[in-house]
């Protein structure tokens, strides 16, 4: 589920479009289809914000130009729309640039880790940076990443930019949670030791102590990327082209499939399977354990949080934080559940998945390694 762009306050900008779009919504002449409402507010909001002139001036134009479209004539559209463009990638330059990056790829292929970062998030990450240092860097780090003065490969510049979204959206709903209490500061990314943020917890009490603890952030990536990254980028592309040969010799409906395997690795692994619930919790924990390391842990209370938003979690809900859960799919049975196996599960475990069929068992086999707190060789749950 994505992210809504704008959840603030109505502006007049927007009621004015919204208007505008009731009026003309089968008027090809005046309507305005790429535009949308949540930016327009948002755009609205930011330049009363800021008092940035030129961001003003341009949504102030937008709003001349709504109250009367008919007056402007046959060049409304291209200036609305030229107005729009220009006052968001001022207003939002990091948003912007993201999109920029998603329009690349249509309608040729599809970049598995663009895919994984959410516009709403993106855009208030922009918006928290005005006043918030920690998020400032977040927003400053993306941007230089998308920049690539490196000349790297794109796909390596999407994973770079979204290790950096990773901690920007940690570092914001922790936010949420707790408010302004919570104090948390960039550590030095030169140190390759140090967790990625230092937390201050205010007391709710005069006299209580403050709590001094520590972040590490991981985000874990797809199996074998970056290879299977590029190999994703080809097999959508083959996907595209038998849409467009098809089409091409008269199908009136084109049809194709197509996969995005996440924890399927490099040049089709046998061995896969997209059901089996053990072959995806070792598949986590091994991605986790292998990225945490206890010297991370030592300056203090330390959490270690892991973004799962690359892997393939099976869609569980809230079965994948219990041991085992009932699934009354296919005629009922029990599931393991993928996140709580993750951290404590133990080599030898029973493993459950959901039938294939009704009447064919649930029993799936044994685990074949520890979770990753559960592991006596990372030594982790002592460092919390």
């Amino acid at each position: 589920m994505r992210t809504e762009i704008w959840t603030g306050s109505a502006t007049d900008l927007g009621d004015a479009f919204a208007k505008h779009s009731e009026a003309y919504r089968i008027n090809d002449r005046y309507a305005v289809g790429r535009l949308e409402r949540s930016w327009l507010d948002a755009i609205r909001s930011r330049a009363s914000r800021l008092s940035d002139a030129t961001l003003q001036e341009l949504t102030d134009q937008m709003m001349r130009l709504l109250k009367d479209p008919q007056a402007i004539g046959s060049d409304f559209k291209d200036r609305m729309q030229s107005a729009f463009d220009s006052s968001r990638e001022l207003a939002y330059p990091l948003s912007t640039r993201y999109l920029r990056e998603v329009h690349s790829h249509s309608g040729v292929s599809v970049d598995y880790t663009l895919s994984c970062m959410d516009l709403g998030w993106i855009r208030r990450f922009e918006d928290e940076a005005v006043a918030d240092p920690t998020m400032h860097s977040v927003v400053k780090e993306m941007t230089h990443h998308f920049e690539n003065k490196a000349r790297r490969p794109k796909t390596e510049v999407y994973r770079q930019v979204f290790d950096a979204y990773s901690e920007g959206l940690i570092c914001q709903l922790l936010r949420d949670k707790v408010g302004e209490r919570l104090t948390i500061t960039k550590m030095d990314a030169s140190k390759s030791s140090a967790p990625d943020f230092h937390c201050v917890l205010s007391p709710k009490k005069k006299g209580d102590e403050q709590l001094e603890f520590y972040i590490e952030v991981k985000s874990l990536d797809l199996a074998d990327a970056p290879h299977r990254l590029k190999e994703i980028l080809g097999e959508q592309l083959d996907t595209q082209l038998s849409l467009e040969t098809q089409l091409k010799n008269g199908a009136k409906i084109a049809m194709a499939e197509s996969e995005i395997a996440p924890n399927r690795g490099v040049g089709g692994d046998p061995d896969y399977d997209p059901w089996s619930v053990g072959k995806n919790i070792e598949f986590i924990a091994q991605k986790a354990s292998s990225n945490f390391k206890n010297k991370q842990f030592a300056l203090g209370p330390t959490f270690a949080l892991v973004n799962l938003l690359r892997v393939d979690m099976m869609g569980q809900g809230l079965g994948t934080l219990a041991p085992v859960f009932y699934d009354d799919y296919g005629g009922g049975g029990c599931e393991s559940g993928v996140l709580w196996n993750v951290a404590f599960g133990a080599t030898g475990d029973p493993v459950y998945r959901r039938p294939e069929f009704e009447g064919k068992g649930d029993v799936e086999g044994r685990l074949m390694r520890d979770g990753v707190l559960a592991d006596p060789s990372l030594n982790l749950v002592f460092q919390l």
